[in-house]
């Protein structure tokens, strides 16, 4: 499931890199492979499939490791659950417009018609050289930690991945080298409480917090003058 937070940016790193067509076809190679190796668990599906996507269960708030400061009432909420989600649809629609799309130098509606497998744009080949491996793992790496910022409750064994986004997505937002220790501390620290307490829950949100905020500023330059020239109509070559 948490390999399912970067999704969104994967996706839009695969259209800009390979054009709708091909993105396509390895989206479709990917499912594949997940149904293949997935084949032991759905023998089972009846009882796999309601359990591991089931988005409505309630979480213990005794293993919670970010939400440990607000009550347990509000934790428990149905709005709050709903709240951390637009949160997250909100986050995603703000690096995509302001950050992600930016090297198509299309608006929204243009970077739409690059996801038509029929259309290749005139300027495939362009655009593509703009996706490099920094910009891909950055986006990649925000994805995933916009996606724990606003997750409903985070264990102890989500820091696998915490722990290899955050140094690198602070150096991203270009904090003092001072900062970026101090908060890698902080954040180590909150995730080695156990078990969690208000200040270590909030140290731990807080940090991604800044990370998630820090990188949105930090990286502005890149994108300063990209969309001078803005494409909104591709000539499309129809096979």
């Amino acid at each position: 499931m948490t390999l399912l937070l970067p999704l969104p940016a994967i996706g839009i790193i695969m259209v800009m890199k390979l054009g709708g067509r091909e993105a396509l076809t390895q989206a479709m190679i990917i499912g594949q492979v997940a149904i293949l190796f997935g084949y032991p668990f759905r023998k089972r599906s009846l009882s796999y499939f309601p359990a591991a996507f089931n988005f409505g269960r309630s979480f213990l708030y005794k293993w919670t490791v970010n939400w440990r400061f607000v009550p347990e009432s509000v934790f428990l909420s149905k709005p709050f659950a709903l709240g951390l989600l637009a949160l997250n649809i909100g986050l995603l629609f703000v690096f995509m417009l302001t950050r992600w799309i930016k090297p198509s130098k299309r608006s929204f509606r243009g970077f739409l018609k690059l996801c038509v497998p029929t259309i290749e744009p005139r300027d495939q080949d362009t655009m593509a050289s703009k996706i490099t491996p920094d910009f891909t793992t950055t986006t990649i790496l925000t994805g995933m930690t916009v996606g724990l910022l606003c997750a409903r409750s985070l264990h102890y064994q989500f820091y696998a991945y915490i722990a290899w986004c955050t140094p690198f997505l602070l150096w991203k937002a270009g904090f003092n080298p001072i900062a970026v220790y101090a908060l890698w501390g902080a954040q180590e620290w909150a995730w080695n409480v156990y078990p969690s307490t208000p200040l270590s829950s909030a140290t731990a949100v807080g940090v991604l917090a800044i990370t998630v905020a820090g990188v949105w500023w930090g990286t502005r330059k890149e994108y300063e003058g990209v969309t001078k020239g803005v494409i909104e109509d591709d000539h499309p070559h129809k096979e």
